[in-house]
């Protein structure tokens, strides 16, 4: 079996040798970001964007952004030591404040950051028959849900509800009773010839989204932002999920309705303009 390696705190380190400190304080708070990438062929898509937003969520929360990141050649001799260059493989970026003893958010001078990078399966039958969504039971009320922070555990908790439900995956609704996201995507829906996208201070920039946006634009599709009720997502006529990792997929069943259109043409159509 081929040992796995990470990058920690600039060294290529094997998995089993890669250590922090119990003090760090991703591990004892929560307290840092991540962010999580395709690659294939050796080339990570929309690294530099994944890179600004996580500089922007260090910045916002006094986390100093290591540099050595900026080196994009790290993340291809990272894939080449875990012979992924011809494979589809994940890559995860995690900062830290570090082992900070001060409580507050003292400045994070010497963060934790670990890369990652591991073989990814896309969800070929998923892209075929579209997913089922449920709506999460609990209102998400988080004034930090706007960063992907480490403090993940409300989205995996939905992910986890959703999955007890027999689904795939989970949307979350504000305290506003507004829809926001999935648990781990944004959400896209078409009604009457328009598409549309939740809209809120709360959401994730959706990296994703924000390259959709611009490829669509070029095909004269524009995605138009919309404070989204539950119901609306139920009356559209198609709703497509979209990450980092899946690129898009159709919606076929939210909340025990039927989505009328699951366009799995048009969802690969995406899929490859992004990957392209």
């Amino acid at each position: 079996m081929q040992e796995e390696y990470v990058f920690i705190n600039g060294e290529f380190v094997p998995l089993k040798d890669a250590r922090i400190s119990v003090t760090d304080r991703g591990l004892l708070y929560g307290d840092g970001f991540f962010t999580t990438m395709r690659a294939e062929k050796g080339n990570v898509f929309f690294l530099k964007e994944h890179l600004t937003r996580l500089k922007s969520s260090c910045d916002a929360f006094k986390i100093r952004f290591p540099e050595q990141l900026y080196d994009h050649s790290l993340f291809k001799r990272l894939l080449q030591l875990n012979s992924l260059l011809n494979k589809i493989a994940a890559v995860k970026i995690l900062i830290t404040r570090g082992a900070k003893q001060e409580l507050g958010l003292p400045y994070g001078d010497d963060p934790t950051y670990i890369v990652f990078a591991r073989e990814y399966h896309p969800p070929l039958e998923a892209y075929k028959k579209g997913w089922k969504l449920v709506s999460f039971c609990f209102l998400r009320s988080s004034p930090i849900s706007s960063y992907k922070s480490l403090n993940y555990l409300y989205n995996m908790w939905a992910r986890e509800y959703a999955i007890q439900k027999g689904a795939d995956e989970a949307i979350l609704i504000g305290a506003d009773g507004y829809v926001k996201e999935t648990s781990v995507g944004t959400i896209l829906f078409q009604k009457n010839g328009r598409w549309f996208t939740p809209e809120g201070d709360d959401l994730l920039p959706s990296i994703t989204l924000k390259m959709i946006s611009k490829i669509w634009e070029k095909r004269g599709i524009t995605i138009e932002r919309k404070k989204t009720k539950p119901e609306d997502l139920v009356q559209a006529d198609q709703v497509l999920i979209s990450n980092s990792l899946v690129g898009v997929i159709p919606v076929r069943e939210i909340d025990d309705y039927i989505i009328s259109k699951v366009d799995q043409e048009f969802a690969s159509q995406c899929r490859m303009w992004l990957w392209q």
